[in-house]
């Protein structure tokens, strides 16, 4: 990446930043000096306007895949917009108040249905001038032991009893609301006969009303059909136009001249400085700039490692001259998932699951392929292993149930293998932006630290303990002296954070037996019913393994993600990788 400025004449300026926006390349600095910045061109505050129109506009529409709309022009649009805008008001605030209506009903047909049984009509629960009521849920013998049965009458439904007593009965409305586990109290409406009339009118207002809404909601998709590929196709444009409108808001500026700033790559200098030069006539000047400043990170990978260059951007986006871990991701993420999910069944429902996502949510599409991977290396480590939703599909010479000592072992290799392939990464970090020695004092030497352990505990085991100690200390303590030159004080206290984090590679071992076990579980739950030999128990059967799998798929894609992400993250990365750059964001490109 080069910095590079761009001087000219004033009256060059609207023609430099639409070629700038064409060509996609500089990443514009914004200006912190002692110039003045710009002024956005004079379009600038009508364009945002009506762009923050259109996509409030958007917002309110149904979405769908609509044909592309008729060419309206901005000025037309303009005039339409007041229009369209009352058209999706009027149905919005009709669609509420029919759903706060439907809401109504729904609540009172959920009242009345407690009363069915009780005989009573509407109007009955109105009271009189001598008579109140009550509608309750209480046991009614409690009545008859406290009061007898003189002062009140009870008529009880399904779920509710309606309680009749005169007004001035202080004793029936105490025992009321002593023993009443819940009072439903008495509503209005403006229906009239028996309970059962009642709720078929509600039932038949309710149809009505949901009718209506649909009405309105064909209303908002005949606008959206209409409306919506255009403000589609015009937000894009606009969009276009106020950025290059507000750029200036970027630039140096002087009564006469302006000075813009940013990065481009080194190789397409020389194309950005010819091109603006032939289109302003060489009255524009781009030079060099010489600087200390970290310049943005691009990304460059190929098409299998892109999708997991999200990944890599959680934790952090590389420094410039930092080694882009995201090749990493590619190779042992997916591996490390297979390892530990392992069953050709769960590869297969987890890849419909990431396919799901990867159409439904579009902004995050590259993570889910980058989650296909690791559904390919599930079925693959299913395969190895022989099992598909936990049972045996044939006689693996590796069914995992019999290698546990071993899957323990290679998860205790695997992790002295990834972590010291951070130290490796670590030293080329060190070496690129500090020199051979500091790669060696601050990196090479926890290698030599971990030789030193083995060589020790190698030499103890075959010639005793003296010959062991002198091994150790021998090759230990000089590694402590280049870690504490490299690294200083803090790199001598984290000796112990390095067996830790081997240690923490486990987790694959884990995983690996909690889903074994899981899906093993889930079958024997199962079987008893699809043994069973009757209808009732296959189908009960079915019922239990498709629930089970179905919520296991989503157990697993989660542990084996969330650990085997973290043993990237935390265990690995930590020793190599501390991130803290820029994305290349050029002037013109799509944000991703």
């Amino acid at each position: 990446m080069d910095k590079i400025s761009v001087t000219g004449p004033k009256r060059e300026l609207d023609r430099v930043i639409k070629k700038l926006y064409e060509l996609k390349l500089l990443d514009i600095e914004e200006y912190d000096g002692e110039l003045d910045t710009g002024s956005p061109f004079e379009e600038a505050e009508d364009l945002s306007e009506l762009l923050v129109d259109i996509r409030s506009l958007l917002s309110k529409l149904p979405e769908g895949d609509y044909q592309k709309g008729r060419n309206v022009s901005i000025e037309e649009l303009q005039e339409k917009i007041p229009e369209i805008s009352r058209a999706i008001e009027n149905s919005e605030r009709d669609k509420a108040a029919l759903e706060r209506e439907l809401s109504n009903i729904k609540e009172k047909l959920t009242y009345f249905r407690r009363l069915e049984g009780t005989g009573v009509e509407v109007k009955d629960l109105e009271g009189t001038e001598t008579l109140d009521v009550a509608v309750v849920d209480i046991e009614t013998d409690i009545l008859s032991q406290e009061l007898g049965s003189k002062s009140y009458h009870v008529f009880e439904g399904e779920k509710a009893s309606v309680i009749v007593y005169r007004k001035d009965s202080e004793d029936v409305e105490r025992v009321i609301q002593e023993n009443a586990r819940e009072n439903y109290g008495v509503i209005e409406t403006e229906l009239d006969g028996n309970i059962k009339q009642v709720i078929k009118g509600l039932k038949e207002r309710r149809k009505q009303l949901k009718k209506e809404v649909h009405s309105r909601d064909e209303k908002l998709e005949d606008l959206a059909e209409e409306w919506a590929p255009i403000l589609e196709d015009k937000e894009e444009f606009l969009k276009e136009k106020v950025e290059k409108a507000e750029a200036p808001l970027n630039f140096a500026t002087t009564k006469n001249a302006f000075i813009a700033e940013g990065w481009v790559p080194s190789e397409r200098y020389r194309e950005v400085k010819e091109t603006l030069a032939e289109i302003t006539e060489g009255k524009v000047y781009v030079q060099k700039e010489e600087t200390e400043e970290n310049p943005p990170v691009k990304h460059e990978n190929n098409r299998f490692v892109q999708p997991f260059e999200d990944l890599t951007d959680l934790v952090a986006v590389p420094r410039y001259n930092e080694l882009d871990p995201t090749f990493m991701l590619l190779i042992t993420f997916p591996l490390f998932f297979g390892l530990m999910i392992g069953d050709v069944g769960y590869g297969l429902t987890s890849a419909i699951v990431f396919y799901a996502g990867m159409k439904m949510f579009q902004e995050a599409s590259d993570i889910f392929k980058a989650l296909m991977w690791t559904s390919g290396a599930t079925v693959l480590f299913g395969l190895i292993y022989g099992e598909m939703f936990g049972f045996q599909i044939y006689e693996s010479p590796f069914y995992r149930a019999d290698y546990w000592t071993e899957i323990f072992y290679i998860a205790v290799g695997i992790g002295v293998a990834h972590v010291n392939l951070g130290l490796l990464f670590g030293a080329y970090n060190e070496y690129v932006n500090h020199g051979l020695m500091e790669a060696i004092y601050a990196k090479i030497s926890w290698i030599l630290l971990e030789i030193a352990a083995v060589g020790g505990y190698l030499a103890n085991m075959m010639y005793g303990s003296t010959p062991g100690t002198a091994v150790f200390l021998g090759l230990g303590i000089p590694a402590i002296a280049m870690l504490y030159k490299g690294e200083g004080v803090e790199g001598v206290v984290e000796i112990p954070s390095l067996l830790s984090n081997i240690i923490s590679y486990l987790r694959l071992f884990g995983v690996c037996m909690a889903a074994y076990t899981l899906a093993g579980t889930a079958n024997a739950i199962a079987a008893p019913g699809l043994t069973s030999g009757t209808v009732l128990g296959v189908a009960s059967g079915v019922i239990i393994l498709i629930g089970a799998h179905t919520l296991l798929t989503f157990i697993k894609i989660m542990e084996g993600g969330i650990q085997g992400i973290r043993l990237h993250y935390v265990e690995m990365f930590g020793w190599f990788y501390e991130g803290g750059g820029r994305k290349y964001a050029p002037f013109g490109a799509k944000s991703k």
